[in-house]
């Protein structure tokens, strides 16, 4: 019983170490602009997006249309890694949108986004 109380043990601590030590890279949006066709040369232009975390509450292609910024939600199982790094984009993002638009994209938003 003993051997198999530390077998046990053993192995949820190999299994949380794995699953902190994993790497999250953020999915990157594209653009296309205009009605361009679809081949090698055609021009993207990265997106900006808000990362939350849970399941998706409201619809913001408005927001989308207006600001050019997407909201990205991922699932509700946040590592510490990820927490990080939702924080730094999303404090990023909204940064850009304070300078070019003031405080009003706030309201349009409807959603205090995570890490801010």
């Amino acid at each position: 019983m003993n051997l198999f109380t530390t077998i046990s043990f053993s192995l949820i601590i190999f299994s949380s170490i794995s699953i902190s030590a994993q790497e999250y890279n953020p999915v990157i949006l594209e653009a296309k602009k205009g009605n361009e066709k679809q081949n090698a040369s055609t021009k993207k232009e990265e997106m900006k997006y808000f990362l939350q975390f849970g399941m998706m509450s409201r619809n913001h292609d408005s927001f989308k249309q207006k600001y050019g910024v997407h909201v990205l939600y991922e699932n509700c199982v946040i590592t510490p890694f990820m927490s990080e790094k939702a924080k730094k984009n999303n404090q990023e993002v909204a940064q850009y949108l304070n300078k070019k638009y003031g405080e009003s994209w706030k309201k349009d938003l409807e959603i205090i986004p995570y890490g801010l």
